[in-house]
Parts: C-alpha cells; sequence; structure tokens
C-alpha cells in the first residue's frame, strides 16, 4: 500500500529534535559508543508518539540514532512504537563496507551488519537496509559483495527481518552496478529508491532502471534559493513510481539543498508539504 512514512533522519527538521546523535557498536556488538552532538529535544522513545501526532505511522530509524542496545532498553524501544501503532518499516545501516578490497574489513562489516540485523529484529523492525558501501565498484568486488548480499539475504531472513539495498553511497550510485550485485547475489531483495541521491544528468535514467523493483521510496525535492520546490522535478520523479506500478511507503525526507530546504520551513510544514506531493500523484485516499 502506497503511504507516508518519516525516518528518524527527518527529524533534522528543521532543529535536530534528537540532538544530533551518532552511536555506533562497541567491539562485540553488546553496546553502543558515541554522543549527542547537539542537545536533544525529544527522547528517541517519544519519536513513535511523535510522528503519530502527524498522521504518520510508518518510519525508519538511522542505526545512529540508537543510544542504547540493551535488551531492556530495545524492548523499551519496541512497545513505543507498538503503543503509537507506528511500524517500524526498516532500520537503516549506514555503516560498514561490504565491498572492501580488505578482506578484514570486508569480513569486520558483514559482522556488524548481522549484529544489526539481530537488533532489527528485537525491535519488531520489519526490514534493514543496507549497502555496500563507498568503496568503487570493479569486477573483482563486485562478485565479492554479490556473495556478501546472498550471506546477509539468508542471515536477515533467518532473523525474521527482510533486507532491502538503496541507492546510496558510492558503489550503489549507478542503478547498474546496483542491479549487478542483486543479480550475483540471486535473492529476492527490497529495493529504496532514493530521489536525492540520483543525481547529475543520469538522474532519471538511473531512477527508471530502480522503480520497476523499488518496494520504497525515500522522498527528496529540490528547491531553489528561497526554498521553493521544483514541481516538475517532484511530479516526475512520483509519476515515474506511479507508472511503475509502485506500491510502498514514501518516508518524507526533506529538500536539497539540505539547508535551504531546512530552514525555510519547521517539521509540520514539511510533513504536509511532502505528502501532498505524494497525494497529488497517487491520489487523495493516500494512507499515513
Amino acid at each position: 500500500m502506497v503511504r507516508a512514512g518519516l525516518s528518524s533522519f527527518s527529524l533534522h527538521l528543521p532543529d535536530d529534535f534528537l540532538g544530533d546523535p551518532w552511536f555506533e557498536l562497541d567491539e562485540g556488538g553488546k553496546s553502543v559508543s558515541g554522543s549527542f552532538r547537539g542537545t536533544p529535544a525529544l527522547d528517541l522513545l517519544d519519536f513513535p508518539a511523535k510522528v503519530a501526532a502527524l498522521g504518520i505511522h510508518c518510519v525508519d530509524l538511522c542505526i545512529q540514532h540508537i543510544p542504547n542496545i540493551e535488551p531492556g532498553y530495545l524492548a523499551e524501544l519496541r512497545a513505543a512504537f507498538e503503543s503509537a501503532d507506528v511500524e517500524l518499516y526498516q532500520l537503516l545501516i549506514d555503516l560498514g563496507e561490504v565491498a572492501s578490497a580488505d578482506p578484514a574489513e570486508r569480513a569486520a562489516s558483514i559482522a556488524m551488519t548481522k549484529r544489526w540485523m539481530e537488533i532489527a529484529a528485537e525491535l519488531g523492525s520489519s526490514g534493514v537496509r543496507y549497502v555496500p558501501g563507498d568503496s568503487q565498484p570493479n569486477p573483482e568486488n563486485t562478485r565479492a559483495t554479490g556473495d556478501a548480499f546472498r550471506e546477509l539475504y539468508d542471515y536477515s531472513i533467518a532473523c525474521g527481518v527482510e533486507p532491502a539495498t538503496e541507492n546510496y553511497k558510492a558503489f550503489n550510485n549507478e542503478a547498474d552496478n546496483l542491479l549487478g550485485v542483486l543479480d550475483i547475489a540471486e535473492r529476492d531483495y527490497g529495493l529504496v529508491a532514493d530521489f536525492g541521491n540520483a543525481k547529475g544528468p543520469g538522474k532519471y535514467d538511473n531512477l527508471e532502471k530502480l522503480m520497476p523493483r523499488a518496494t520504497a521510496i525515500h522522498q527528496w525535492v529540490m528547491v531553489d534559493e528561497a526554498g521553493a520546490i521544483n514541481l516538475d522535478d517532484s511530479r516526475r520523479c512520483l509519476n515515474m513510481a506511479r507508472d511503475n506500478g509502485f506500491d510502498g511507503p514514501v518516508m518524507l525526507l526533506g529538500g536539497q539543498p539540505y539547508d535551504v530546504y531546512r530552514g525555510s520551513r519547521d517539521l509540520g510544514e514539511a510533513v504536509d508539504e511532502l505528502r501532498g506531493q505524494v497525494r497529488a500523484v497517487f491520489g487523495a485516499d493516500l494512507d499515513g
């Protein structure tokens, strides 16, 4: 079902409600370390209720935003999502270099990704999203990454969460490279089509290749210096999704340039505006 969603990244608009958190797994994966680089105005445990109050019932959660992975805390966070009737759609695993030419780094990245899959299962997440990383693709690491993605897919399914990837970071910037890894993996991956990560003269060609397999969208709009949306670009991307039969969540991420967008509207305004763009293409009965 096409529905509007938010990410914990969306709460950077316009002020960082969560306090610009950055946490990573400690060695052994039993705890996290990091810090809030700003002053939180919203506890992560209150995140589900915050988005539900905006009429949103589907969210993504960035791993860097999770300040505690002790079982008690994860159970409390899971209960917060359930009590707010908000689906945790995907845990976004943004770290690691699965495509690294260094076997030790690649193995460590695979292990880290698996640990976050276990955490996603504890949180009751429907799925996880991860990418090969910032390595430049070549025939050798494409084959190794495809093999790693096969292993990671099987582990994720065993954990009870649906795996997906995205046109994010250097390796997956080009649709042909992303789809090549999935072909080697020979697994039925979900695919997040990110409007903002598709850039440059090949933007629409890349999205045209991704959209037939897209199971989720990260919606970004392009804005001018005054913060006004480029409606032609927004509608072209959304129409492409509709015309390819897209039927999943559209995560309302924001606008680019990011500083211009976040400085010109508050969170509620951004949600209404972005959701309005989706409704204009997919219809007034849009859930979320």
